[in-house]
């Protein structure tokens, strides 16, 4: 099992200077935020790095309706599978096997029509994407997210049902437990219930700072990930909190508070699931 981190979270960090630090920091992989960067270039220094680029993560967001794959209108979708399908050029320009993607923008927490449209028109739009992608060997990771941040997935279950009615083998699911905490009714069972379907992790505790820092029992989500057998890639996906007067009194910046938590979860990770 490997271990990466969103590049993202390293807010406007150059990707370069990210790319280093989450080297040093000793993560195998680092899953990088769907830019228009240098991607030549970066899969250069991930390989001086000796570091992974292995996923993507889409660069979407509402009200960017050239990034959200439910739009009902037939034209503002053809302009949203195009926007991915480029996405989709930069993961195989990378070299990555999968890139993480939501079916409606994320933070579009309200449906424009009643719900049900806006899940036909992601079905209509991931079964166009889904063979451009396999004809480039990356794979559709959809993510469920909370009820604060998407209008048609929340919960695994959701996202399995999305995934079976798409019906292509280059789409698949995730869970994220900073999601799960809010939307599922039980930490353990999603994990099961995705069986084969789950192909991708992200972790965050329930205030989506690093692993620890929140109210989460890890070492009960390792052992659930453990009894499914997965082998694939946990992913760290967590944000520092917003500065107040005390970190500020304690000389931590957001770049100082966000590598410790980068390097805190690592290592929890580590005793998680590489321990002896």
């Amino acid at each position: 099992m490997n271990f990466s981190i969103c590049s993202w979270v390293f807010g406007d960090r150059p990707i370069e200077q990210t790319m280093r630090d989450v080297s040093v920091i000793g993560y195998d992989e680092i899953e990088v935020h769907a830019r228009d960067y240098n991607w030549e270039g970066l899969v250069d220094l991930a390989e001086t790095l000796d570091i992974r680029i292995r996923g993507l993560c889409a660069d979407a967001g509402w009200p960017r309706k050239e990034t959200d794959l439910s739009q009902v209108n037939p034209s503002m979708r053809k302009t949203a599978v195009n926007y991915f399908k480029e996405q989709i050029n930069r993961a195989y320009r990378a070299g990555a096997e999968y890139m993480v993607l939501s079916p409606c923008a994320p933070g579009k927490a309200e449906p424009e029509e009643n719900g049900k449209a806006e899940w036909e028109a992601a079905v209509l739009s991931l079964q166009e994407i889904a063979p451009y992608a396999e004809e480039r060997n990356v794979a559709l990771v959809i993510e469920p997210l909370n009820r604060y941040e998407s209008c048609i997935i929340n919960t695994g279950w959701q996202a399995l049902l999305l995934v079976k009615e798409i019906g292509h083998p280059f789409v698949t699911t995730m869970l994220d437990t900073f999601h799960m905490n809010i939307e599922e009714s039980s930490m353990e069972a999603p994990f099961h219930h995705l069986g084969p379907a789950l192909s991708h992790i992200h972790v965050a505790d329930t205030n989506r700072q690093g692993l620890g820092y929140g109210r989460l029992s890890w070492k009960t989500i390792a052992d659930t990930i453990k009894e499914t057998g997965y082998g694939g890639t946990i992913t760290v996906e967590c944000l520092p909190p917003d500065l107040s007067v005390f970190s500020s009194a304690e000389g931590k910046s957001e770049a100082d508070i966000i590598n410790e938590y980068a390097e805190k979860s690592l290592q929890r990770l580590h005793r998680l699931f590489r321990a002896e």
